[in-house]
Parts: C-alpha cells; sequence; structure tokens
C-alpha cells in the first residue's frame, strides 16, 4: 500500500494525471506478476491518496520497485506530492470475494 499526499488542493489532478499516465496499466504490462491495482481517494482527508497493488509474490514487486517503467513514470506525478510517499508492503492472509 502507498499513501500519497499531495499539495492542498490537488488531489483531483494528482489522480487525472495518474491516470493519464496509465501507472497501473504500465505496472501490468512490464511485470508479469502484477495481478491488479487501485487508485484510491481518502474520503477523510482531501489531500491523500492510496495506490494498492496486488502481485503474486515479493519477487514480482521487487522487480517492480527495480523497473525503469516505475523510474519513468516518478517525475511525472512528483510535482504533485507534498512529501515523500510512505509505503507498506502487506501479505494477504485471507480475503474473501462476493458471488458474481
Amino acid at each position: 500500500m502507498l499513501s500519497l499526499r499531495v499539495h492542498p488542493g490537488q488531489r483531483e489532478a494528482a489522480a487525472q494525471a495518474f491516470a493519464r499516465r496509465r501507472v497501473l496499466e504500465e505496472c501490468a504490462e512490464a511485470i508479469p506478476g502484477f495481478l491488479g491495482g487501485e487508485l484510491m481517494l481518502s474520503q477523510d482527508d482531501p489531500d491523500l491518496m492510496y495506490v494498492s497493488a496486488l502481485w503474486d509474490g515479493e519477487a514480482s514487486y521487487r522487480q517492480w520497485l527495480a523497473s525503469p517503467v516505475r523510474a519513468a513514470q516518478g517525475p511525472h506525478l512528483a510535482i504533485f506530492l507534498a512529501q515523500a510517499p510512505s509505503s507498506t508492503l502487506l501479505e494477504m492472509a485471507h480475503s474473501c470475494n462476493a458471488p458474481p
């Protein structure tokens, strides 16, 4: 999980830039172990966004961290950030999907 604090009033512009830059789509194209991801906007804090990504394992995540695709994305999004992103690596312990 990646926490992104943006400059005040810049969250919508940052979210649009994230989508236009195709951050998650590029991730899926670059790393076969990427299973899915989401950009989420905090309902409690107007300057906070979260990125959640699901990987087939830690090795795939580490491959993404070292990817030149990821490095190229950074400058396009950094202009919106009020501080350095904060990340937490989580391990799935249990999940449930609603039936169709």
